[in-house]
């Protein structure tokens, strides 16, 4: 039998695959496996472009509205870890497992590459206002009573160490942390995001 199961993993993926995922996503290979299976259904080739990825990810997470539309090539360029415009499985399993179950500080390392736009390892003003503009067109602006500007302005003026208006992956992640409110604001992957108010 458990030759059996063996061959039967390889057969989706290989041994090293599952043995690779395990580790970064702590999912089981009956899991693993059902994920792959789901993926392969929506993309046979194994490879999701971007407006596969929209489509894909609105399912996931159960979005009739198309406002989600407005930040899913963020999410698709923070999933796109190798920078070739398409998601393969590792890649898509990874990332939603990641900013789905995964810790805090994971997600938050997600968030900021969906800010991090022009990948310079810094977040600067206007991309934050950019993506803000987003959130809110999703959430259809439950999550500040305030404009994009000034919530971008009052999170540099708290997470800005060093005051040299943008934000490193460092005063990103380590304010975010510390301040709940601001966590839950800025990371889409939260549970309880939108937060309430």
């Amino acid at each position: 039998m458990g030759n059996q199961q063996q061959h039967q993993l390889e057969e989706d993926l290989s041994l090293n695959d599952y043995r690779y995922l395990m580790k970064q996503t702590h999912l089981t290979p009956h899991v693993i496996q059902g994920w792959y299976r789901e993926f392969l259904t929506v993309c046979p080739h194994g490879q999701l472009n971007k407006h596969q990825f929209i489509k894909f990810y609105k399912d996931l997470e159960n979005s009739s509205t198309k406002n989600v539309e407005a930040i899913t090539e963020n999410v698709f360029q923070a999933f796109d870890h190798n920078g070739n415009q398409r998601i393969d499985f590792k890649e898509f399993l990874i990332a939603y497992a990641l900013t789905s179950i995964g810790e805090p500080h994971d997600k938050l390392q997600y968030a900021f590459s969906l800010f991090d736009t022009d990948h310079s390892q810094t977040i600067e003003p206007t991309e934050m206002i950019e993506l803000l503009k987003k959130l809110f067109t999703i959430t259809q602006n439950k999550i500040s009573d305030n404009s994009p500007e000034c919530v971008a302005y009052d999170i540099f003026r708290t997470l800005d160490l060093d005051h040299n208006q943008s934000l490193s992956k460092d005063e990103f992640i380590n304010g975010c942390l510390q301040n709940t409110a601001i966590r839950c604001l800025l990371s889409p992957f939260e549970s309880n995001y939108p937060p309430n108010d």
